[in-house]
């Protein structure tokens, strides 16, 4: 069908052309003769950009930086080959984008000439969290009348990632001693509770942070601390993916939560409640932090009632963190299905103003009724942490 659209254009191209060669001829005079003679260029590029063969074009996608946090800025450079140089008046480049299955194009219209080379670099600002797929870049080739267009599609498939903002948080044990029999702390992580006991020879694969300076600078020979390990607490973060105004800001707490976790050597499962819940148990290599970040960074909001926890996952450990934008007393109980002392979940709710911490007010009541500790987390607590960018 386009082919024939295409060779429609054509003929109708030559028929103007030869409409204006038999009106000279028989209707003769200057005026008659200078319309013709004014055709002919349009027409002899019309037909030969019709001749023109687009599999003389090569095109090439380039995206400087595949990992990005939100709020940043990505910069995609397409790149437009050829071999003859050809005349090109015309050129639009298309190079389209699919993000939460959403599809956006970027145009460009360039007037190419003679060039065998062009480039076209744009960049993308203020990006949002996700995954972005760019499947194909189109390349269309118009004359100056727009009565021949000519148009390719290079599949070129690139993909790039869109990371949560990550926030320092201060990471400090959940106990508040180091007693077995002290209460754990509503609003505080868990680390392992280690002190050196002694030290020894340096073994590849030891940790940096391990190192006995002290001892290095003394006898310029490497030694590595030795510990006793004491109480080791083991928490569960658990991300409620259920639609909300704040569900953003719930996926950059989460991940700000497993990155310090990371970096202070605690033991953290991460577990996201959607229509297919993921569970990532004791995070604690950089690969199992890498792997749960990509999670983070692809997972999407979900209808709250497609919203469900792993089936006959029973949610173990010292303490329960559990994040959601969206407090509603059905997910609540069926967390609560899953746990053996409601005393140990903490619960943190992201609102977005006083009003919708009003609305929230009964849910609030029956959650802490249940012996759940509950925190809200206003947007000035957000805004005034300050950022950083996550070392994958």
């Amino acid at each position: 069908m386009k082919a024939l659209q295409s060779f429609g254009r054509f003929a109708s191209v030559v028929a103007i052309g030869t409409v204006a060669y038999v009106f000279a001829k028989f209707q003769g005079g200057f005026v008659s003769w200078f319309i013709f003679y004014m055709l002919i260029p349009f027409v002899t590029y019309s037909v030969l950009l019709y001749l023109y063969p687009l599999r003389d074009l090569t095109v090439a996608r380039y995206i400087e930086d595949r990992h990005v946090s939100r709020s940043g800025q990505v910069s995609i450079r397409v790149v437009l080959k050829r071999n003859f140089p050809f005349p090109l008046l015309y050129v639009i480049l298309m190079d389209r984008r699919v993000h939460a299955k959403r599809e956006k194009i970027e145009r460009k219209i360039m007037l190419l000439g003679f060039r065998r080379t062009y480039e076209h670099t744009y960049l993308l600002k203020d990006v949002q969290r996700g995954e972005y797929t760019l499947p194909t870049v189109e390349v269309q080739i118009v004359d100056f009348f727009n009565w021949i267009r000519k148009r390719k599609v290079f599949v070129i498939q690139n993909h790039f990632l869109v990371y949560p903002s990550v926030t320092d948080l201060v990471y400090e044990s959940a106990s508040n001693g180091t007693s077995e029999g002290q209460q754990l702390s509503a609003f505080m992580l868990a680390k392992d509770a280690t002190t050196p006991s002694s030290i020894r020879e340096y073994a590849p694969g030891d940790r940096m942070s391990w190192i006995h300076w002290k001892s290095f600078a003394r006898t310029s020979k490497l030694m590595t601390k030795e510990f006793d390990e004491q109480r080791s607490e083991q928490h569960t973060l658990l991300l409620d993916c259920g639609i909300s105004e704040t569900f953003e800001d719930a996926v950059e707490f989460a991940a700000s939560i497993v990155v310090s976790a990371r970096e202070n050597h605690a033991k953290l499962t991460l577990i996201t409640a959607s229509d297919q819940p993921k569970v990532f148990p004791s995070i604690q290599s950089a690969g199992q932090t890498r792997q749960a970040l990509v999670h983070l960074a692809k997972i999407q909001p979900e209808d709250t009632q497609k919203v469900r926890l792993p089936i006959e996952k029973e949610i173990s450990g010292d303490a329960l963190l559990l994040i959601t934008g969206n407090l509603r007393m059905e997910f609540v109980r069926s967390v609560l299905t899953c746990t053996h002392d409601a005393s140990t979940i903490v619960c943190f709710v992201l609102i977005t103003d006083e009003t919708n911490k009003k609305s929230l007010e009964a849910n609030v009541n029956q959650v802490k009724s249940l012996g759940i500790t509950v925190k809200m987390i206003y947007p000035s607590d957000r805004l005034s942490m300050s950022r950083k960018t996550v070392n994958l």
